[in-house]
């Protein structure tokens, strides 16, 4: 009979790897940080800057469909891949036409960077189609409860990054130095995405178990994680030992679900006397005669 560890794999990789994976999805909630910067650095109007952020928007009813066929045609991995490269690619074009190292030509910089952003809006469907639809195939007893994990973890991440950016490079301002926010979620994007790809699995098994003590644990971290980041961002951030070691903590806790969905310490999560049932529900143990 295979061990419970083995048993657990398939969820416990398809959980990880979509976690990290929709990370890249929240790259549109670091626009406050490098907005600013955009606006002085091309001069553009608040309605044009806001036209970066809020198109791209115009094109799920469309871009959402294609992705999901792409993913179902492709596989998981191929999403991931696909919408990593391009999400991270666009990112990177977006920095040089905002730093004015890639000229436009005829083209308003203000309508490139619209034109740009809806591609990284497509990557994004990308990786959305399979880091958001990929845990419903492996935990189908606890569908809502893995997605309401895996979309929680996105907003989350993205306060991670931006308390990180804070530390490492202080509050943003618009001087064009906050634009290097683009290249940090450019990183993030292909990062995670090419993780996601190595470690998701390409379709469920029958034989598999759901880790029900993983997304118990998870729930609670992320309850940590979402403390943390209220706490750290009501406390003074300009040279703060406090504001750092929050962010510290951050840090600490969003990678924390890496370890635990290698397996060893779930069972030591799991009642002394039980045993789990194929769905992945606990039973108690027949008493000894």
């Amino acid at each position: 009979m295979p061990s419970r560890a083995a048993t657990t794999s398939l969820p416990r990789r398809a959980f990880v790897a979509c976690l990290y994976a929709g990370c890249a999805t929240g790259s549109f909630y670091g626009f406050g940080i490098y907005g600013g910067a955009i606006q002085s650095s091309l001069g553009l109007s608040d309605a044009s800057l806001a036209n970066i952020n809020t198109v791209p928007y115009a094109l799920g009813f469309v871009s959402a469909p294609l992705a999901g066929r792409v993913t179902k045609a492709f596989g998981p991995a191929a999403g991931l891949l696909l919408g990593g490269a391009i999400q991270a690619a666009l990112q990177v074009a977006m920095y040089a036409i905002a730093t004015g190292a890639a000229p436009t030509g005829a083209i308003d910089p203000g309508t490139a960077l619209v034109l740009c952003a809806c591609v990284v809006y497509v990557g994004g469907q990308l990786i959305s189609s399979a880091a958001f639809s990929t845990p419903v195939l492996h935990f189908r007893r606890k569908r809502g409860r893995v997605v309401s994990l895996v979309k929680a973890f996105v907003g989350l991440s993205g306060a991670v990054v931006s308390q990180t950016y804070v530390v490492a490079f202080g509050v943003p301002s618009r001087e064009p130095g906050a634009l290097r926010c683009l290249l940090i979620w450019a990183a993030i994007s292909a990062g995670t995405c090419f993780f996601g790809a190595a470690c998701i699995p390409r379709s469920p098994s029958q034989q598999s178990r759901e880790p029900a003590a993983l997304l118990r644990l998870c729930f609670w971290l992320l309850l940590l994680l979402c403390g943390a980041s209220m706490a750290a961002s009501l406390v003074p951030q300009t040279g703060s030992p406090l504001h750092t070691g929050l962010v510290g903590l951050l840090g600490l806790l969003a990678l924390s679900p890496l370890p635990l969905a290698l397996g060893p310490l779930l069972p030591l999560l799991a009642p002394a006397r039980s045993r789990a049932s194929p769905g992945g529900r606990a039973f108690p143990s027949p008493r000894r005669a």
